[in-house]
């Protein structure tokens, strides 16, 4: 906002809390553009999304208490934090100081979703994005409504009398908008939530539940987002987060492996996450995407996952087992 200052000239007054809340309202106002979005208003709105998260949660940080902002709390300096000279906090910190120290009681938003708005974020900033309108407002969805809780819930108590009026007008005008969006995800999930399939995991781009492993060698795709991942092999690759060259070239564990089932010798094996939080921690399961058999674990002799152990003592399977009973 600006404004005349001193001899006349122009000044920009965006203390911390209004300036999340404008961010926010660009992320809205671009998501909501008739009579549709473009691919740049989409890549702007995840931008300004990411940068509206950071700065109303730390915003919180600093009304608590200004160190909190600092990756090293006991280094703070009062200067240095004014001018900007400082390593600040990582979101995922930034929640667990939220909960430790500001509010433990207000409901905060799960960490894959906020993971999903990160990544998409970081692609556009460092290597060019390519997606769906789908999957932007999948992703975006989740963290608007999130915001606008935990503005209203939390923060707008704590703003300065000075800045509360702004802070309110800002929420009002979001909300009808941001009610559209949240109708047209809505629909999107219904198509997930519908899912007949054997196994269902978690989306790693829109970050929904949404992901049908039903077998055979199809593409594996998100029907929310209808992010495209690739045949099983390549999904499992991409779920795991490296690629076979980059294991080979810099060793470690296979975090891919080869089903020993009976149905399905060579299946593409990998850890794939489901969506479901247990302790503050996402599970994961050992899921053939070739045919979709959840598997019990990893033969340390041959390292091919299998269904069920012949020797579960050793995590020996029947193979391995039978080759070591011809000696005998």
């Amino acid at each position: 906002m600006s404004h005349e200052g001193q001899e006349g000239n122009p000044t920009t007054d965006f203390p911390p809390v209004i300036n999340g809340l404008d961010f926010l309202e660009s992320t809205v106002e671009l998501l909501t553009k008739a009579p549709a979005p473009s691919a740049r208003d989409q890549k702007y709105a995840v931008v300004h999304l990411a940068a509206a998260f950071e700065v109303i949660l730390k915003a919180r940080l600093e009304i608590e208490e200004p160190a909190l902002t600092w990756v090293m709390r006991h280094e703070f300096n009062e200067a240095k934090h004014r001018v900007g000279d400082f390593k600040s906090v990582q979101w995922e910190d930034t929640l667990k100081r939220i909960r430790q120290h500001c509010a433990p009681e207000t409901p905060l938003i799960e960490k894959p979703h906020v993971r999903a708005l990160v990544e998409m974020r970081n692609r556009i900033a460092h290597f060019g994005f390519a997606g769906t309108t789908a999957a932007v407002e999948v992703v975006t969805t989740p963290v608007l409504d999130f915001l606008v809780r935990f503005v209203h819930g939390d923060l707008l108590a704590l703003v300065p009398d000075q800045q509360v009026t702004r802070a309110e007008e800002i929420i009002d005008r979001v909300r009808p908008d941001l009610g559209k969006i949240g109708a047209l995800v809505k629909q999107r999930l219904a198509t997930a939530e519908a899912l007949d399939a054997a196994q269902v995991v978690r989306c790693l781009v829109c970050a929904a539940n949404s992901v049908p492993i039903e077998g055979g060698d199809l593409h594996i795709a998100c029907v929310v987002c209808h992010t495209d991942f690739g045949s099983p092999a390549d999904a499992a690759w991409i779920y795991s987060g490296t690629s076979a060259y980059e294991v080979m070239k810099d060793g470690g564990d296979d975090p891919v492996h080869e089903h020993n089932g009976f149905l399905c010798p060579g299946g593409a094996v990998t850890r794939m996450p489901t969506g479901k939080i247990d302790e503050g921690v996402e599970a994961t399961v050992l899921l053939c995407l070739t045919c979709g058999e959840e598997c019990a674990g990893v033969c340390q002799y041959c390292d091919r996952a299998v269904t069920t152990f012949a020797f579960p003592e050793a995590d020996m399977c029947g193979d391995c087992l039978d080759i070591r009973m011809e000696k005998f």
